[in-house]
């Protein structure tokens, strides 16, 4: 049986087609998966308790400007929770120029149930004693 090219181009086309509706598939679980295991908190949530459960991850994103020397720190220990990453990230993609803003994440797990009660502190790391700029305080209920 030979196969002529209008049947190779019919299944090259059908070929592409499933790889990139099983491609969307995998892609739209991987993201059902991110926003269920995620808890996002930001500026917005400063004072506030947050609920969360066990294994799941808790991103902190606070708005910042590392040019100044100034940076978010934890104050304390997170415990139940456990600081994982800390990384800076552009707050957009015009804003490619030196000393612009960026957003500071702080990613940790979420362990065992318990209470955290997270403090972060805007500061120079080389000012001890000067008060912060700015504070953030979250109370971390975990499930």
């Amino acid at each position: 049986m030979t196969s002529t090219p209008s049947s190779r181009l019919a299944f090259c086309a059908l070929a592409i087609g499933l790889t990139i509706a099983l491609g969307g598939a995998v892609a739209a679980k991987e993201q059902a998966s991110a926003s269920v295991s995620d808890v996002t908190i930001t500026e917005a949530d400063n004072g506030k308790s947050i609920e969360v459960n066990a294994g799941q991850r808790l991103l902190v994103k606070l708005r910042s400007n590392p040019s100044t020397g100034f940076d978010w720190m934890l104050s304390g220990d997170p415990a139940p929770l456990k600081l994982k990453k800390i990384s800076h990230v552009k707050n957009s993609q015009s804003s490619t120029m030196p000393g612009s803003p960026r957003t500071t994440v702080f990613e940790l797990s979420v362990g065992a149930s318990g209470v955290a009660n997270l403090t972060f502190l805007y500061r120079r790391s080389w000012e001890y004693n000067v008060p912060p700029a700015r504070t953030f305080s979250v109370r971390v209920n975990v499930r």
